[in-house]
């Protein structure tokens, strides 16, 4: 996809300009817009940052915010089948590896309850959205920083993390499954996620990494009616009305 980064005043500011070192994208004026051929662009808007895809203008722009949230993390929050899957309970709060970090909503959550989560996202625009809701959240208080402190983000391939053999007790995985018609104009942060990470991966080797890396269970979410990952059926399975989490016990 071809993204770049728009400023908006008269001149590129700081943060524009960071962000173009960063991610090395093209940074140009909002007003060139319609000079070239664009998928979409990074903008800033009151120092938070934000990506528009032009072909679906009328959705908006997406942006990494954790503060909706707070109110999920505070509502039976053990009761959800993600916390479930991922064998959090009483007095158990196992260290977490998010091979696919995305915008970080489920490791928010797991983080939230005490666990340790090291969160890896390969796309850098992604990765940028990403760490630029984690850098604002940090204004909420000591809670926030607490949750903060348990999330570690790196930008980094998860498929070329064979570096970290047997050192987490949980991996998470959430590999994108196909949006249907019914969905694909409806949840805003799905459809940027599958228009931005169109790359391909390889499930088997997905999968048996992550066997190297944890050392009691593997979770995968997927969508309701998906296969399970690489054709391989869970040991435990946890249904929400529009996706589930298969576990693979280690």
């Amino acid at each position: 996809m071809k993204i770049f980064i728009v400023y908006k005043s008269h001149d590129p500011g700081h943060l524009e300009q960071r962000l173009r070192e960063k991610t090395d994208l093209t940074l140009i004026a909002y007003g060139d817009i319609s000079k070239y051929p664009l998928d979409g662009y990074l903008y800033f808007s009151q120092g938070v940052l934000k990506l528009q895809l032009i072909s679906v203008a009328r959705m908006g722009p997406l942006f990494v915010s954790f503060n909706q949230l707070e109110r999920r993390a505070k509502d039976s929050l053990f009761q959800q089948g993600l916390i479930k899957a991922v064998g959090i309970g009483k007095g158990k709060r196992p260290s977490i590896v998010d091979g696919t970090a995305g915008l970080g909503s489920d490791s928010f959550l797991m983080a939230s309850t005490g666990s340790t989560v090291s969160l890896f996202e390969r796309n850098s625009i992604i990765y940028e959205l990403l760490s630029d809701g984690l850098r604002r959240y940090e204004s909420k208080g000591a809670n926030a920083l607490g949750v903060l402190g348990r999330m570690h983000l790196e930008k980094r391939d998860f498929l070329k993390c064979d570096d970290l053999k047997a050192s987490h007790e949980v991996v998470y995985l959430d590999p994108m499954f196909p949006i249907t018609k019914k969905n694909s104009l409806s949840k805003k942060p799905m459809h940027y996620l599958q228009t931005i990470l169109r790359e391909e991966t390889d499930e088997f080797e997905m999968i048996s990494l992550a066997r190297q890396i944890a050392t009691k269970r593997i979770v995968v979410k997927r969508g309701i009616q998906s296969p399970p990952l690489a054709g391989q059926d869970a040991d435990i399975t946890y249904r929400g009305s529009s996706s589930r989490f298969d576990v693979y016990l280690l």
